[in-house]
Protein backbone atom coordinates (compact mmCIF):
# COMPACT_ATOMS: atom_id res chain seq x y z
CA UNK A 1 0.00 0.00 0.00
CA UNK A 2 1.16 3.50 -0.81
CA UNK A 3 0.18 5.65 2.21
CA UNK A 4 0.26 9.31 3.16
CA UNK A 5 -1.19 11.44 5.96
CA UNK A 6 -2.97 14.62 4.88
CA UNK A 7 -5.46 17.36 5.55
CA UNK A 8 -8.47 16.94 3.30
CA UNK A 9 -9.99 20.29 2.38
CA UNK A 10 -13.74 20.87 2.70
CA UNK A 11 -15.57 20.34 -0.59
CA UNK A 12 -16.71 24.01 -0.78
CA UNK A 13 -13.09 25.16 -0.41
CA UNK A 14 -11.94 22.75 -3.12
CA UNK A 15 -14.65 24.05 -5.45
CA UNK A 16 -13.71 27.69 -4.76
CA UNK A 17 -10.05 27.06 -5.57
CA UNK A 18 -11.01 25.18 -8.72
CA UNK A 19 -13.29 28.04 -9.86
CA UNK A 20 -10.69 30.71 -9.11
CA UNK A 21 -8.20 28.84 -11.32
CA UNK A 22 -10.55 28.32 -14.28
CA UNK A 23 -9.06 30.93 -16.64
CA UNK A 24 -5.50 29.97 -15.62
CA UNK A 25 -6.30 26.29 -16.34
CA UNK A 26 -7.75 27.28 -19.73
CA UNK A 27 -4.55 29.18 -20.58
CA UNK A 28 -2.41 26.17 -19.67
CA UNK A 29 -4.41 23.11 -20.72
CA UNK A 30 -1.22 21.17 -21.37
CA UNK A 31 -0.36 21.16 -17.65
CA UNK A 32 -1.08 18.08 -15.58
CA UNK A 33 -3.77 19.60 -13.34
CA UNK A 34 -4.69 17.90 -10.07
CA UNK A 35 -8.42 17.07 -10.06
CA UNK A 36 -10.16 19.12 -7.38
CA UNK A 37 -11.38 15.99 -5.60
CA UNK A 38 -7.69 15.14 -4.98
CA UNK A 39 -6.83 18.49 -3.37
CA UNK A 40 -5.12 17.89 -0.02
CA UNK A 41 -2.24 19.13 2.09
CA UNK A 42 0.25 16.34 2.74
CA UNK A 43 1.57 16.08 6.28
CA UNK A 44 3.67 12.95 5.88
CA UNK A 45 4.39 10.51 3.06
CA UNK A 46 4.94 6.90 4.17
CA UNK A 47 5.39 5.41 0.71
CA UNK A 48 4.94 1.70 0.05
CA UNK A 49 4.19 -0.17 3.26
CA UNK A 50 1.92 -2.88 4.59
CA UNK A 51 1.93 -1.44 8.14
CA UNK A 52 -1.29 0.59 7.76
CA UNK A 53 -2.85 -0.64 11.03
CA UNK A 54 0.32 0.06 13.00
CA UNK A 55 0.70 3.48 11.37
CA UNK A 56 -2.93 4.34 12.15
CA UNK A 57 -2.50 3.33 15.82
CA UNK A 58 0.72 5.31 16.17
CA UNK A 59 -0.77 8.45 14.58
CA UNK A 60 -3.75 8.31 16.96
CA UNK A 61 -1.37 7.94 19.92
CA UNK A 62 0.80 10.87 18.80
CA UNK A 63 -2.04 13.31 18.05
CA UNK A 64 -4.41 12.41 20.92
CA UNK A 65 -4.05 15.92 22.43
CA UNK A 66 -3.72 17.88 19.16
CA UNK A 67 -6.08 20.83 18.86
CA UNK A 68 -7.74 21.78 15.59
CA UNK A 69 -6.63 24.95 13.84
CA UNK A 70 -7.45 27.31 10.99
CA UNK A 71 -5.46 27.49 7.76
CA UNK A 72 -5.31 30.62 5.62
CA UNK A 73 -4.01 30.66 2.06
CA UNK A 74 -1.12 32.89 1.13
CA UNK A 75 -0.45 32.90 -2.60
CA UNK A 76 0.26 30.74 -5.61
CA UNK A 77 3.86 29.81 -6.08
CA UNK A 78 5.99 27.14 -7.73
CA UNK A 79 9.15 25.18 -7.30
CA UNK A 80 11.32 23.30 -9.72
CA UNK A 81 12.27 19.67 -9.19
CA UNK A 82 14.50 18.24 -11.89
CA UNK A 83 12.88 19.04 -15.24
CA UNK A 84 9.42 19.60 -13.72
CA UNK A 85 7.69 22.66 -12.34
CA UNK A 86 5.15 22.20 -9.55
CA UNK A 87 2.56 24.94 -9.06
CA UNK A 88 1.01 25.13 -5.61
CA UNK A 89 -1.04 27.22 -3.20
CA UNK A 90 0.84 27.90 0.00
CA UNK A 91 -0.49 28.74 3.44
CA UNK A 92 0.38 31.08 6.27
CA UNK A 93 2.46 29.72 9.12
CA UNK A 94 0.39 28.00 11.79
CA UNK A 95 2.14 26.94 15.00
CA UNK A 96 -0.36 24.14 15.74
CA UNK A 97 0.23 22.65 12.29
CA UNK A 98 4.00 22.91 12.71
CA UNK A 99 3.81 21.14 16.10
CA UNK A 100 1.60 18.42 14.58
CA UNK A 101 4.08 17.76 11.75
CA UNK A 102 6.97 17.85 14.21
CA UNK A 103 5.31 15.17 16.40
CA UNK A 104 4.58 12.98 13.37
CA UNK A 105 8.14 13.36 12.05
CA UNK A 106 9.53 12.44 15.45
CA UNK A 107 7.30 9.35 15.71
CA UNK A 108 8.03 7.98 12.22
CA UNK A 109 11.56 9.22 11.44
CA UNK A 110 13.31 5.96 12.35
CA UNK A 111 10.89 3.96 10.16
CA UNK A 112 10.56 6.19 7.13
CA UNK A 113 13.56 8.59 7.25
CA UNK A 114 11.72 11.67 5.99
CA UNK A 115 12.63 14.67 8.12
CA UNK A 116 12.86 17.86 6.10
CA UNK A 117 11.61 21.42 6.38
CA UNK A 118 7.83 21.34 6.14
CA UNK A 119 6.02 23.75 3.82
CA UNK A 120 2.22 23.40 3.96
CA UNK A 121 1.03 23.57 0.38
CA UNK A 122 -1.65 22.31 -1.97
CA UNK A 123 -0.23 21.02 -5.25
CA UNK A 124 -2.35 22.25 -8.18
CA UNK A 125 -0.42 21.36 -11.32
CA UNK A 126 2.76 19.88 -12.72
CA UNK A 127 4.40 20.65 -16.04
CA UNK A 128 7.64 20.29 -17.92
CA UNK A 129 10.12 23.05 -17.28
CA UNK A 130 9.22 25.79 -19.79
CA UNK A 131 11.61 27.81 -21.95
CA UNK A 132 13.14 30.89 -20.33
CA UNK A 133 10.64 33.23 -22.02
CA UNK A 134 7.66 31.01 -21.06
CA UNK A 135 9.04 30.72 -17.54
CA UNK A 136 9.03 34.48 -16.96
CA UNK A 137 5.53 34.87 -18.41
CA UNK A 138 4.24 32.00 -16.26
CA UNK A 139 5.95 33.41 -13.17
CA UNK A 140 4.26 36.79 -13.77
CA UNK A 141 0.82 35.17 -14.22
CA UNK A 142 1.20 33.05 -11.09
CA UNK A 143 2.08 36.09 -8.98
CA UNK A 144 -1.09 37.87 -10.19
CA UNK A 145 -3.48 35.14 -9.06
CA UNK A 146 -4.93 35.67 -5.60
CA UNK A 147 -6.86 32.87 -3.93
CA UNK A 148 -8.12 33.75 -0.47
CA UNK A 149 -9.45 30.77 1.42
CA UNK A 150 -9.56 29.71 5.02
CA UNK A 151 -10.94 26.68 6.79
CA UNK A 152 -10.93 24.88 10.11
CA UNK A 153 -8.90 21.69 10.31
CA UNK A 154 -10.73 19.29 12.65
CA UNK A 155 -9.28 16.01 11.39
CA UNK A 156 -6.43 14.45 9.48
CA UNK A 157 -6.76 11.54 7.08
CA UNK A 158 -4.59 8.51 6.38
CA UNK A 159 -4.94 7.94 2.64
CA UNK A 160 -3.99 5.13 0.32
CA UNK A 161 -2.82 6.32 -3.08
CA UNK A 162 -3.98 4.01 -5.85
CA UNK A 163 -1.88 4.47 -8.98
CA UNK A 164 -2.49 2.98 -12.37
CA UNK A 165 -5.06 5.13 -14.13
CA UNK A 166 -4.57 8.54 -15.67
CA UNK A 167 -4.84 10.21 -12.25
CA UNK A 168 -4.23 8.68 -8.81
CA UNK A 169 -7.24 7.79 -6.70
CA UNK A 170 -7.06 8.52 -2.98
CA UNK A 171 -8.89 6.14 -0.68
CA UNK A 172 -9.49 7.11 2.96
CA UNK A 173 -8.03 4.46 5.26
CA UNK A 174 -8.61 6.26 8.55
CA UNK A 175 -9.93 9.59 9.84
CA UNK A 176 -8.25 10.93 12.97
CA UNK A 177 -10.18 13.65 14.80
CA UNK A 178 -8.44 16.59 16.45
CA UNK A 179 -9.64 18.31 19.64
Amino acid sequence: MRLFLAIDLPKAVKEKIYQELSSFRNDYREFNWVPFENYHITLYFFGETNKNESIDRRIKKVVFDQEGFHLYSNALDFFIRGKKMIIFLNFQRERKLEKLVEKINKEFFSDFQQEKKYLPHLTLARCRLPSKQQYFLLKKKIKQIKINISFLVKEIILFQSLLGGKKPVYKKISTISLL
